[in-house]
């Protein structure tokens, strides 16, 4: 057998034990995803296995750059409808400010028509978070 063939037939021994190895390692063992990860590959649409998360629904009464009139917006709504959550968010580059957790376009539909009556520029949102 001549050197070549010896190297060849080598790289051929080898790559048949690693994949042997490889093989019967628990395959649980070989990988650790985290919590992010997962919800990474979620939100990118690669992970199948996993649930969907459920979309919901909110109002929109304010966004631009400015921070302080965001917390404005929000107080002035907290005040007037002290029973629907109210949550600023950042999306750059600007501040929103959302109401409401609502399941489906209906219920936001409906809360919509008295949320006008005090924010006539307020529009329902559905947010990809």
């Amino acid at each position: 057998m001549n050197g070549m063939n010896r190297l060849f037939l080598t790289l051929i021994i080898f790559t048949f034990f690693s994949i042997t190895a490889i093989a019967q390692t628990d395959p649980s063992k070989r990988f650790v995803v985290t919590h992010q990860v997962d919800q990474l590959l979620n939100e990118r649409g690669l992970c199948k296995n996993t649930k969907k998360t459920k979309k919901y629904y909110h109002i929109q009464l304010y966004n631009g750059q400015n921070l302080k009139r965001a917390k404005a917006v929000k107080k002035d709504f907290q005040q007037k409808f002290q029973s629907v959550p109210v949550l600023i968010e950042w999306e750059s580059p600007e501040f929103k400010v959302w109401v409401g957790i609502y399941e489906n376009k209906l219920s936001a539909d409906q809360a919509l028509v008295k949320i006008r009556q005090e924010y006539p520029n307020a529009f329902i949102v559905n947010p990809k978070k």
